[in-house]
């Protein structure tokens, strides 16, 4: 699969997931919120152009069985991919980054001083992380198949307690942008993952670790904000809820 400069960027990010990695490395901004292509990213931020459309195409052909294509899949099962190929296996690696960030902290910071930073940043992150998973599996994707199921047998969707699915979602892309700040500051922090010399084992896993988390974290968020919520708020249109809450 080849990338074109003139693909805009967020577009490219929505639909293969697995650029995130690439858009990161080079600190191009992919949000949909920049609706420019990768040549005008290329002028305006100072990048090889040639270079990053060569490791996106490269990236996109070597992984083209992870990235699936969601778009004839029902919300159940792209919220079931979302969880098990993300969501779980992020939770898995919280506790040992936690840990590892407190380790490096202890061990490294006559040298580091940043290193204080990240670990409180990390330790913030987790029960962050943690809850903003439970809110998804507990309230968010429930309603997802009440709602899909619904829109399936094309029957009145009896009235939920959050009333719009849009107030859930709302909710969520609010906890993206949180998380997503801390990552960006952990990001700048680090150096972008840039071990100092010298760097023992357990620092060179704790910036693995947070760069993995800052990876999975975004290819999940792009997969939610640009797949999993606006189909969710299309189905909604098409039928009717009438309660109300806060969430």
């Amino acid at each position: 699969m080849k990338i074109n400069k003139t693909d805009i960027i967020w577009e490219v990010a929505s639909k293969y997931p697995i650029t995130v990695s690439v858009f990161l490395k080079y600190w191009i901004e992919f949000c949909c919120k920049w609706n420019i292509t990768l040549e005008e990213s290329s002028k305006r931020d100072n990048f090889d152009l040639d270079l990053v459309l060569s490791e996106l195409s490269k990236l996109v052909d070597f992984n083209n069985s992870e990235d699936i294509d969601l778009s004839s899949k029902t919300l159940p099962e792209i919220a079931e991919y979302i969880k098990n190929t993300f969501h779980l296996p992020i939770r898995e690696l919280l506790y040992p980054t936690e840990v590892l960030a407190k380790k490096v902290a202890m061990v490294h910071w006559e040298s580091h001083k940043e290193l204080y930073e990240i670990r409180d940043i990390v330790e913030g992150l987790v029960p962050v992380l943690e809850m903003h998973f439970d809110k998804e599996w507990q309230i968010l994707h429930p309603m997802l198949n009440e709602l899909q199921n619904n829109f399936d047998n094309n029957t009145e969707l009896k009235p939920l307690h959050c009333g719009s699915i849009k107030n859930p979602i709302r909710q969520m892309e609010s906890e993206h942008d949180n998380y997503g700040d801390m990552l960006l500051e952990l990001k700048k922090l680090t150096s972008n993952y840039t071990l100092p010399d010298g760097a023992c084992r357990s620092y060179q896993a704790l910036y693995a670790n947070l760069q993995k988390l800052e990876e999975d974290l975004m290819r999940h968020t792009n997969l939610e904000n640009f797949i999993l919520h606006p189909r969710a708020i299309e189905i909604e249109n098409k039928i009717s809820w009438n309660s109300s809450c806060g969430f």
